[in-house]
């Protein structure tokens, strides 16, 4: 590991404190390493959250928690790397987002496009599914196949109100897609509270820049809609 990961990873991580839901708590064992868990009002945020029956190793888990930080940093360096794990690994959801966000952060649109339509169509029941169908649909500018899809729900708990454990990336991206797609429908409380969400996970997240910009952006073209507007109504 290198020591940027190092010391990043201290900002955000605090020890495990529940264990997997499939030991028995006779079977429950130390953990070797400090696991990161994040509880909210009614769900926990954690990084084994992987939504998949395969057993998943230590050393592998740990190398998915890597991308988390190398798709921040040097998005373009994962392309190859994730494409290769989508293949080998069809089931590990969080693959799929990881590579859009690879694309997306550098802006390689037809790639993110991509990858946003085959997750959205192969995970459609799950919260990856969901976020990725966000992302295409933004990226066709289509707002109202949007509040059409989730029915309106824009937060995670009310979407799947039966589920318990997320995994980190899941709720910062959830909150970065919906966050941009209320930003752009004119609902400033809304795209705040999605930011506000992301920082309290995770305050130095790259999408907090972006989805700035896009509330920035769309801030500006609702005010000079509105001049607009009232320009006409007094001629």
């Amino acid at each position: 590991m290198s020591d940027r990961k190092s010391s990043r990873r201290k900002k955000i991580e605090r020890p495990v404190q529940s264990r997997p839901e499939s030991q028995s708590p006779s079977a429950t064992k130390e953990p070797e390493e400090k696991r990161t868990v994040y509880p909210t009002t009614s769900v926990s945020i954690v990084w084994d959250s992987l939504n998949t029956k395969r057993k998943i190793s230590d050393s592998f888990r740990n190398e998915i928690i890597e991308y988390y930080y190398t798709v921040q940093k040097k998005p373009e360096s994962l392309y190859q790397e994730l494409a290769s794990k989508m293949e080998d690994y069809p089931d590990i959801q969080i693959f799929y987002s990881y590579l859009f966000a690879a694309y997306h952060l550098e802006e390689q649109n037809d790639k993110a496009l991509e990858i946003a339509n085959l997750g959205a169509k192969k995970f459609s029941d799950s919260i990856v599914g969901k976020i990725l169908f966000v992302e295409a649909a933004l990226q066709k500018n289509d707002l109202d196949g949007i509040a059409s899809y989730l029915d309106e729900k824009y937060d995670y708990r009310s979407l799947f109100p039966e589920k318990g454990i997320y995994h980190i990336f899941e709720i910062i991206h959830f909150n970065y897609a919906i966050g941009k797609f209320l930003a752009q429908s004119g609902d400033k409380e809304g795209a705040e509270r999605c930011m506000a969400e992301i920082k309290s996970i995770d305050p130095d997240h790259v999408f907090i820049k972006h989805l700035q910009k896009v509330m920035d952006k769309s801030s500006g073209v609702k005010f000079y809609q509105k001049i607009l507007r009232r320009f006409k109504k007094s001629k």
